[in-house]
């Protein structure tokens, strides 16, 4: 029986000797024109003659990936990743000593596309230029508003840098959360109507931008620093750019667009209650001008709650008149139009910021989709037909019952283009709309 036993070991020994010994496969991945390593890709491993999968593996930091292949035998490698063309090789333990190691070296193409390399940061001073502060545990999200899909989620990201890689004929929504500052949105164009990365919300961080194109500008890589603003009760931020013509309270057409950008940033911080507070330079009655900056900070409150739809209780107008002004130019001190006019001005200041922001148990994909559903309510004409007049002759067909399930009913008494004074109200009317959409195309009859 011991014999027996000692044989039949023996044996399985010849056997593992003769054809089971393996063979350490060593591999790299790394992009073409010696780019760099590429970390994060899937390898595949394959036996050639059974097509039996042996290993999927996944290249380290170094682009570095190992495996212990049978000897004798062919196998093939395929390589994919989400930022390179899919690759394959193959190899040979055939012949190969069971003390010498195989070699692969695996060289990937990059897709066409734009790596965008962003750290996220708190604003720097001038004396600051070379200091930031790194802000980690972000939430960062990017949306991919031409395939309407999210593309990227990082929740509570531990570090303050990331990465992420834009495809050409897109247009991409980022938005980056972090309690304690304001949220912030941006717009990404990538090789949209002849520009090839076009960026809307970098605002001032836009001159940091460092690109590295190839040849044909068809990859690249950009850094960036993206500043995020500390929310502070009774912080005051200067707007720049949004000036008034002298004793007027119109809003400019430069000074819209710089309200335009502040306005994404309110609609994107619902939970902060802001005053926008109006300057005036010295010129005429200190009465005068007290009552002009009223009307200047007012007109300004007026044009952002009326274009966005604003809750009018977070935003609050106040006329400070010549009482804080920013340079020497006081009564009596000559000074250039271009001084005084430094002192027509606005800035805002956070009045309060509630516990909860109301955007966070929101996604950006949720949010995206929530604004198209308020635009198209707000954009649909409602035509009123006079009590007992034929609806046909307002061009409105009359449908059979069943076939109404398809067009949402929304009953909201607006008109095209008109202008809402009562904004509270028809917020709640919006809202309701807003719901019955959601209610109809969960229910399978929204178009």
């Amino acid at each position: 029986m011991g014999k027996r036993f000692i044989a039949n070991l023996l044996m399985c020994c010849f056997v593992y000797c003769a054809f089971g010994q393996t063979i350490t496969l060593e591999g790299y991945v790394f992009e073409e024109d010696n780019r760099g390593f590429v970390k994060d890709a899937q390898v595949t491993i394959i036996e050639a003659e059974t097509s039996f999968l042996r290993y999927e593996l996944v290249t380290d930091r170094e682009g570095f990936f190992t495996a212990q292949l049978e000897q004798g035998k062919d196998y093939k490698i395929r390589v994919n990743h989400t930022l390179f063309f899919t690759m394959s090789d193959s190899i040979s333990t055939t012949g190969v000593a069971p003390d010498k190691k195989v070699y692969s070296k695996l060289k990937v193409k990059r897709k066409p596309g734009y790596i965008f390399d962003v750290t996220i940061a708190e604003p720097r001073g001038a004396e600051d230029l070379d200091v930031v502060d790194a802000i980690d545990s972000a939430r960062i999200e990017v949306f991919n508003n031409t395939l309407d899909k999210a593309e990227l989620e990082l929740i509570n990201y531990p570090h303050p840098n990331f990465k992420f890689n834009f495809v050409p004929g897109n247009h991409y929504t980022i938005m980056i959360r972090r309690k304690g500052y304001f949220n912030k949105r941006i717009e990404a164009y990538v090789n949209v109507a002849g520009c090839i990365l076009c960026f809307d919300g970098l605002g001032n961080v836009r001159p940091d931008v460092i690109d590295v194109m190839a040849s044909g500008n068809d990859i690249g890589t950009f850094l960036s620093n993206i500043e995020l603003q500390p929310l502070e009760i009774n912080k005051v931020y200067r707007i720049e750019n949004i000036y008034y013509d002298l004793n007027k309270a119109d809003i400019r057409s430069d000074a819209a667009i710089e309200l335009d950008k502040l306005l994404v940033t309110l609609k994107d911080n619902p939970g902060v209650t802001i005053e926008m507070g109006s300057h005036t330079d010295s010129r005429g009655s200190s009465g005068s001008n007290m009552e002009l900056s009223e009307r200047r900070a007012q007109s300004a409150v007026t044009y952002l709650v009326e274009k966005g739809n604003l809750d009018p209780t977070k935003l609050l107008g106040k006329g400070y008149g010549e009482t804080q002004l920013t340079n020497k130019c006081a009564n009596g001190v000559k000074c250039s139009e271009k001084m005084h006019q430094k002192n027509r001005r606005t800035e805002i200041r956070v009045l309060g910021i509630e516990e909860e922001d109301p955007l966070d148990k929101k996604t950006l994909a949720e949010i995206i989709r929530e604004e198209k559903l308020l635009e198209e309510v707000l954009n649909q004409e409602i035509i009123k037909v006079p009590e007992g007049a034929n609806p046909e002759d307002y061009g409105i067909k009359n449908e059979p019952r069943e076939e109404k399930q398809n067009t949402p009913d929304i009953n909201l008494e607006l008109k095209k283009d008109s202008k809402v004074k009562d904004t509270k109200g028809i917020e709640e009317v919006i809202e309701e709309g807003v719901e019955k959409v959601i209610e109809e195309v969960e229910g399978g009859g929204g178009k």
